[in-house]
């Protein structure tokens, strides 16, 4: 049975919640101010009472990827209010009591996404945790998507309008965090940052600050050297197409600054297309070597999922036919030569014999190597001995064009256990696992061998086993030092999970 209570929080007040069996919540609480939808965040002393969910957009486009949906709850909208965040924590839980904290930031390529959506509820996780005796508090976080994130121009910063809101916002909430979880029982200095594909992207983002932010990070399918930051340049060309759609290049650039800035939320809306890229913009760093988090994130957790690139697919704007050529001419390009470009193809068994339904999954597989997996072992090595690697290979068990792959977002649809009733029961054990896995490591406990042990051997977790059809496996491997790809050799170890 649940219900609401009142919450005495030593600085925040007293506030009201929900209440089950084995955790309580928190929604809604509001971290950040807005001015107006383009303002800085300022960091809220408040808090909101009762349930207060921010604007959700798009979340049949997640759940036609993950090829099974979930119950929606009835979501409240708002322009300013939508900087807030969930809490949910064990029952009873007091304040002091300095359980690890593990924060959730959405993906949706900074498009689309909300902590309100169903598949991203902590109470599975949490009850979970507790039922093991290593139980967490798990806090979900909003920030500003799409223009009102990301859009950006020398005429907004010369008008006072900083660029990259999105990533201020998860910045502010981690700071709010650390200021008053404590509150709801929580450590402030055990925070594990969880980042799931756009999520993932903006926690390796999260490196570059100066301040320590989190003590560890987990990225799933996401990393900053996936969706590299974009130039200004291109942030202008894309701020100067919006404003021509918009009709405001003809009027002096104060007043269409002021126009835009205070333009319906609808309207602005509407000028935006799906080709926009609204990213973070570049900001200078000096490369993964140098970033400031090295030092202070003390362990990372990072993977991949065995047909990632399945979400490059819905952004193919162009027919399958001749696809061969077309890749060979463009792996050309970008290699310099023509007899790099075959290697590449060769590797990937692509001849021109090849039909072009088996080319395109061969050459998504090599989008998944270069994009995703690469990614994960540079990440490996630059936390030589402090990261754990995995790779989620179960396969997606609902009809759809991806049913059979480790497909993209599918890890995080198993992760928060909340699909657990329309899995397998080997499936639940693989589900399972990886949740405790992510409990162990947010309380300093080792779930698997770290990716560089000794003799420079490389081990990863395996989630579904190593065939793409292998389901209901969960296996420590060895990978061979000298093999990069992700489809290569792995070797059974005994280590036992956390």
């Amino acid at each position: 049975m649940g219900g609401t209570f009142n919450f005495p929080h030593p600085s925040l007040g007293i506030i009201r919640g929900l209440t089950s069996l084995s955790t309580q919540q928190f929604l809604g609480l509001r971290y950040a101010i807005l001015a107006s939808k383009w303002a800085p965040p300022l960091m809220s002393e408040g808090f909101i009472n009762g349930i207060v969910d921010a604007t959700v957009q798009g979340i049949e486009i997640e759940f036609g990827h993950i090829q099974k949906a979930l119950p929606v709850p009835d979501i409240q909208k708002s322009d300013t209010e939508c900087l807030n965040l969930n809490i949910t924590a064990p029952t009873d839980v007091s304040p002091g009591a300095n359980l690890p904290v593990i924060v959730f930031l959405h993906g949706g390529g900074y498009g689309i996404g909300a902590n309100s959506w169903p598949q991203y509820d902590f109470r599975r996780v949490v009850d979970l945790s507790v039922r093991g005796g290593q139980p967490v508090i798990g806090v979900n976080i909003n920030y500003r998507l799409g223009a009102f994130g990301f859009l950006t121009s020398n005429e907004l910063v010369s008008h006072g309008y900083k660029p990259n809101n999105g990533l201020h916002d998860q910045r502010t909430a981690l700071l709010w965090i650390k200021q008053h979880i404590s509150g709801f029982g929580g450590d402030p200095d055990n925070t594990t940052l969880v980042g799931e594909s756009a999520g993932g992207v903006s926690a390796t983002h999260h490196l570059e600050s100066e301040i320590p932010l989190f003590k560890r990070m987990v990225s799933m399918s996401g990393t900053n050297l996936l969706m590299q930051p974009l130039p200004e340049q291109a942030m202008e060309l894309t701020y100067q197409a919006i404003i021509d759609r918009l009709g405001l290049a003809s009027i002096p650039a104060s007043h269409g600054v002021s126009t835009l800035v205070n333009m319906d939320t609808r309207k602005l809306l509407q000028a935006i297309r799906p080709s926009d890229p609204l990213l973070p913009i570049y900001r200078g760093t000096a490369g993964l070597l140098n970033l400031p988090g090295r030092k202070w994130c003390e362990e990372i957790m990072i993977g991949d999922c065995q047909t990632d690139a399945s979400i490059l697919s819905t952004m193919l704007t162009r027919d399958k036919n001749g696809i061969v050529s077309a890749s060979r001419e463009s792996l050309a390009r970008s290699l310099g030569s023509a007899g790099k470009a075959d290697q590449v193809l060769d590797a990937y068994s692509i001849s021109q014999n090849t039909s072009d339904e088996e080319a395109f999954i061969s050459i998504l597989g090599f989008a998944n190597d270069i994009c995703f997996f690469l990614p994960v072992l540079h990440y490996g090595h630059c936390w030589s001995g402090h990261a754990f690697i995995y790779n989620f290979n179960e396969p997606n068990p609902w009809d759809g064009p991806w049913r059979g792959s480790a497909n993209h977002i599918l890890d995080v649809a198993f992760l928060f256990q909340n699909y657990n009733e329309s899995l397998s029961q080997p499936q639940r054990a693989v589900a399972i696992q990886f949740a405790q896995d992510l409990i162990a490591f947010s309380n300093r406990r080792p779930p698997w061998l770290p990716f560089m042990w000794e003799n420079n051997d490389l081990y990863s977790r395996v989630y579904g086993g190593k065939g793409a059809n292998t389901s209901g496996k969960v296996v420590t491997v060895l990978r061979c030092s000298d093999r990069t790809a992700r489809h290569y050799l792995e070797v059974d170890t005994e280590y036992p999970s956390g």
